[in-house]
């Protein structure tokens, strides 16, 4: 850790100089690909605005799905190898610093050989409707973050005041993974098997095991055959009957002969169908061991429903503007796949919690105006990955990886390709380039407290042993100030 009136270290002059802001999946891959592909020396520096790394796949993956997390375990092999001394290429991170306000955007342009841009999706997508400002109407990124133990939401008054212990209906609106996931958690929260060896925040789980959710409808605007969840997600819903939680799915939305009759060619829908039916029997009647092998299971607590082809169009609060219901119309799809809202079939649920789960959405740096960087909705405007101006000419010496280049689309395997291709490119013109930097060029951080990979490990080492002696994976620090006190101990 660096902090005021203690020696500092200047980042040291390389041949080639690469600095990326953000340090998730896209941009630990994208430096992963720098440093293990570049025929010439070159210093690769991570930047990140928390003062630990990983980003998305520290605070944005279920708690229970460990296995897409091993993504770490690369990330820190590289940033090991390439921090030791005597390598051509070399490594540092720079965590706790807000790049855009701490240190500009224009100052890491001028001093850096190549910018990429990999801070990924800040906020979440809206519903833009009436009363979305009613309390206990979350969105699905922020409640991922705070069961994730993300330090802006972890100990939030939004989360930890609301009153849970009156919840017993839940709507989400959208059934993408993320979706999933979330009514996973909800309908879980009790069942100690699951949770109480992860790295939940322990905040969170005693704020939702207040509750008792009965019910948890998870919303889309169009039908069965467009959900956007994978099947590995679907089937661990479904499983957990095994703990009394069963779903449902209304039989005007779900016709397993009609669908298996238009889909015979797509094992993926075909696998879909097949998961749902044999569910939705009665045990006995199942007619696949695969859905019958973990035995009988005892009866149903509390349900989750597939509703489809509605969209929400307000949420009616209470005197205290707390939500009591969802107001929704029926929807229809044309001949050409579009959505047609239906007139006077408005329908009521009522509801004690709402979390839209819509896909999350990018934010652009306080810079990108100043600078002429050409913003499009969700995302920075790039080709290929290249950055673009407002005259859709490549800005120079700026790249764009992962979500922020093209939106919260894919897994992280399809990150992880993005951002190779990205640091090919960048290696590309790095070596076609003849524009020199100034020699004596740096970012100079004496003024700023700031995180070093040396930090991160004594963190990482810290939460490892927390978890050892409670039987978690890990235990997570669950603000700065926490990180930071904690450094100063050492």
């Amino acid at each position: 850790m660096i902090l005021d009136g203690l020696s500092f270290k200047i980042i040291r002059h390389y041949s080639k100089r690469v600095s990326i802001v953000g340090s998730g999946p896209s941009g630990f891959y994208a430096a992963h690909r720098l440093l293990n592909k570049s025929t010439e020396p070159i210093h690769v520096t991570l930047w990140e605005k928390l003062p630990v790394p990983f980003g998305l796949s520290r605070y944005g993956v279920a708690p229970d799905h460990p296995e897409v997390k091993n993504c770490e375990g690369t990330f820190e092999q590289c940033a090991e190898k390439f921090s030791q001394p005597g390598q051509t290429c070399t490594f540092s991170f720079v965590g706790g610093v807000d790049v855009g306000r701490q240190v500009p955007l224009a100052e890491m342009l001028d001093k850096e050989d190549a910018v990429i841009l990999a801070y990924g999706c800040q906020s979440s997508r809206q519903l833009h409707i009436p009363g979305e400002d009613a309390t206990g109407v979350f969105s699905s990124r922020d409640f991922v973050n705070w069961y994730n133990g993300h330090p802006d939401f972890a100990t939030s008054p939004e989360f930890t005041e609301f009153n849970w212990s009156k919840v017993r209906k839940v709507g989400i609106i959208g059934n993408g993974n993320v979706a999933l996931d979330l009514a996973r958690v909800l309908l879980t929260s009790h069942v100690d098997e699951l949770w109480a060896g992860t790295d939940i925040s322990p905040i969170a789980l005693e704020c939702l095991q207040r509750a008792h959710v009965e019910e948890v409808k998870i919303i889309a605007r169009r039908d069965f055959l467009h959900s956007k969840f994978t099947n590995k997600e679907l089937r661990e819903l479904w499983a957990l009957e095994h703990y009394g939680v069963r779903g449902k799915i209304d039989p005007a939305y779900f016709n397993p002969e009609r669908l298996y009759l238009t889909h015979l060619k797509d094992r993926v829908i075909k696998r879909r169908i097949e998961i749902c039916e044999q569910y939705l029997m009665p045990f006995a009647d199942r007619t696949k061991k695969n859905y019958m092998k973990n035995g009988q299971p005892p009866p149903a607590t509390a349900h989750w429903i597939l509703d489809y082809l509605k969209s929400p169009i307000e949420i009616e609060k209470d005197a205290n503007n707390v939500i009591k219901s969802l107001k929704l119309c029926k929807n229809q799809l044309t001949p050409d796949n579009h959505v047609k809202q239906l007139k006077d079939s408005e329908i009521t649920y009522d509801l004690d919690v709402l979390i839209p789960s819509l896909g999350y959405q990018g934010e652009p740096m306080p810079e990108f105006k100043r600078l002429g960087i050409e913003w499009q909705r969700d995302h920075v405007a790039n080709d290929l990955g290249r950055v673009l101006s407002n005259e859709g000419t490549p800005v120079h010496n700026l790249y764009a990886a992962g979500w922020i280049a093209h939106g919260s689309q894919g897994v992280i395997a399809t990150t992880m390709q993005h951002s190779f291709e990205v640091a090919d490119l960048v290696l590309k013109d790095l070596q076609s380039s003849k524009a020199q930097r100034r020699q004596d060029a740096r970012i100079d951080l004496s003024h700023i407290r700031h995180t070093t990979w040396e930090d991160w490990e004594k963190i990482n080492h810290s939460e490892l042993d927390r978890g050892r002696r409670t039987h978690r994976v890990r235990s997570k620090y669950l603000t700065e100030q926490e990180m930071w006190q904690f450094l100063a101990s050492q």
